[in-house]
């Protein structure tokens, strides 16, 4: 499939794509480039069931963005609060 880049730098992932990888409109997408590549992934969040199987599998934990620090937080105090009750 063959898309344009606009003068802002934008293109558009045609619809059969977006089908196939479950893009929906506010779905974040992590690029990256490697030799010449360009590589678009669909961010998914980080939850304690997702930490739990990277580190069975050994993989390095992504890099935290704000908001990831934020839910990671909130399962915190949620457990914390269950252990006191």
């Amino acid at each position: 499939m063959l898309t344009t880049v606009s003068s802002k730098g934008q293109t558009v992932i045609p619809a059969a794509i977006r089908e196939m990888a479950r893009i929906r409109p506010g779905d974040k997408l992590e690029v990256g480039c490697s030799n010449g590549l360009i590589v678009m992934r669909k961010r998914r969040p980080l939850t304690a069931a997702r930490v739990r199987k990277l580190l069975r599998t050994g993989y390095a934990l992504p890099k935290l963005e704000e908001e990831d620090e934020l839910v990671v937080e909130e399962a915190v105090a949620r457990i914390r609060q269950r252990r006191t009750v």
